[in-house]
């Protein structure tokens, strides 16, 4: 989720979209990729997590480790700009396509070796979670699309690739909700399912909008302003039911 949101919000930076805002953005998910990435391998007190030692998920890491490198050297660039210009927009999205690529599959052996050493932890809720935690990669990434679409970047390209992630994040959305067997967990209380129910209602608005951009309709103001702002209770209602989920591991006997 972290590398598709830097990309969204240099993507709004370079075009002058709420650029202040963005550039909090942008500093804010730098600072968290760098500070999650060292927890997940070499562990952290805050977040509750001891040294990874799974070489299997080490040398996963690594593979991000490196593509992390011209990403992150790229991102501090517009960083301390406060400005990026098309040409680095397109390399910031073509690395962090990347890097997201590794990352998902460094987050899905995780969640697979978990799900199976840990006795306390069932294989299909680890898998659940997995999966919902991309939903909030799925709304950061539409963002960013939206806006690459909006800037004149590979707009063909981008218009393809986001309806296939808006109608992932639907999709996927309603699996949470109501299960698909032996893939994902239908919603496991009334608590996490009024939270699911409530970004479905917060993704009604802004997915009518990424569905025009994707089919070439003129991008407006009111539209742009619709990803930038509605997009983020989306990603807030999706970050609390994830949090949801967690609480729903069992405890250990």
């Amino acid at each position: 989720m972290l590398s598709q949101r830097m990309s969204k919000a240099a993507c709004f930076i370079s075009i002058g979209a709420d650029a202040e805002a963005q550039q909090v953005v942008l500093q804010d998910a730098f600072n968290l990729f760098l500070s999650s990435h060292e927890a997940l391998r070499f562990g952290s007190q805050t977040a509750g997590l001891t040294a990874e030692r799974n070489q299997r998920l080490l040398d996963a890491l690594s593979i991000v480790s490196t593509d992390w490198s011209p990403f992150s050297g790229l991102i501090e660039s517009a960083l301390s700009q406060g400005y990026v210009a098309a040409p680095a927009v397109a390399r910031i999205d073509e690395t962090g396509l990347v890097l997201l690529g590794n990352m998902n599959k460094a987050v899905n052996k995780i969640a697979n070796a978990y799900g199976k050493e840990l006795p306390d932890m069932p294989l299909l809720l680890s898998l659940t979670i997995d999966l919902a935690g991309r939903q909030r990669m799925f709304s950061q990434k539409a963002a960013k699309e939206f806006c690459l679409i909006d800037a004149g970047i590979n707009v063909e390209a981008n218009q393809e690739s986001l309806a296939k992630t808006t109608n992932l994040f639907t999709l996927t959305l309603g699996a949470l909700i109501s299960g698909m067997p032996g893939v994902v967990m239908a919603a496991p209380n009334d608590e996490i399912r009024g939270k699911l129910e409530a970004v479905s209602a917060a993704w009604a608005g802004p997915k009518a909008v990424l569905d025009q951009a994707a089919s070439g309709a003129t991008i407006t103001d009111a539209q742009r302003a619709t990803i930038i702002h509605d997009m983020e209770n989306v990603l807030t209602l999706m970050n609390e039911a994830v949090g949801m989920y967690e609480e729903a591991i069992p405890e250990p006997e």
